[in-house]
């Protein structure tokens, strides 16, 4: 499990934290050994095809590119020179909302990781997202006024949201996940999605198997936004 990692955390975060992903990691199993009682066959997942330009591993039919930083949250967070960070958004959370706007925190505002940091928007409704570190930000993504499809195309490269400057990076980085771990954690929230929506696995499938974009307003329209605050912690 992700003990080793959660443990460095503050202790009103790693509580947080915790809490989420031992009960995403015992509900999986749980529901695993409930069906097999009932004689149901679980569907095996199905890996998506690479999209261009990134390079990175699949967990369940999510990317996980292996040089970023993951929040249990769903943002990512990219190591620069110095304390400079970039910030965005996972292609879970990607794929769950959809297209959206991004409402963004302006030049010099002050982030905390484990809080509220900006909102995707849609519909009406917003749904916050978490800072994967802390610092100020620096710039943020101005293409993305012009171009908000940039995050649902391009999630881990030209779709970034914020750059931040980060003198915890360190510390930070020790409260994230990355590698091996990052792609465990992804595959139980694959996983935890799957079983979520098995009731109405086709409204949320393309042909080819894969997750349309829009998951949550696929499943709920009216409801969305709940759906989406319940995997991306807030």
């Amino acid at each position: 499990m992700l003990y080793h990692d959660i443990f460095a955390m503050d202790s009103a975060k790693a509580v947080e934290y915790l809490i989420a992903v031992i009960f995403l990691f015992l509900f999986v199993p749980f529901w695993r050994y409930v069906n097999a009682e009932r004689g149901v066959e679980l569907a095996p997942l199905r890996a998506a095809e690479p999209a261009p330009g990134w390079l990175g591993q699949i967990a369940g039919w999510f990317h996980v590119p292996e040089h970023l930083h993951f929040h249990p949250g769903h943002s990512w967070a990219r190591i620069g020179e110095g304390e400079l960070v970039s910030v965005g958004i996972d292609d879970f959370a990607n794929r769950l909302v959809g297209r959206a706007a991004v409402a963004l925190p302006p030049v010099g505002s002050r982030l905390s990781q484990g809080e509220r940091a900006w909102s995707l928007v849609s519909d009406g409704k917003s749904v916050d997202m978490l800072s994967p570190v802390d610092g100020i930000v620096v710039a943020v993504n101005e293409r993305l006024r012009d171009a908000p499809d940039l995050v649902e195309q391009d999630p881990y490269g030209e779709g970034w949201l914020l750059e931040v400057r980060s003198p915890r990076i360190a510390a930070n980085a020790k409260q994230l996940l990355r590698g091996s771990l990052a792609r465990r954690w992804m595959e139980e929230a694959s996983e935890g999605l799957q079983i979520l929506m098995s009731p109405d696995l086709g409204r949320v499938y393309q042909d080819g198997g894969l997750p349309v974009s829009g998951m949550a307003r696929n499943l709920d329209p009216a409801r969305w936004d709940s759906i989406a605050r319940r995997f991306l912690l807030t």
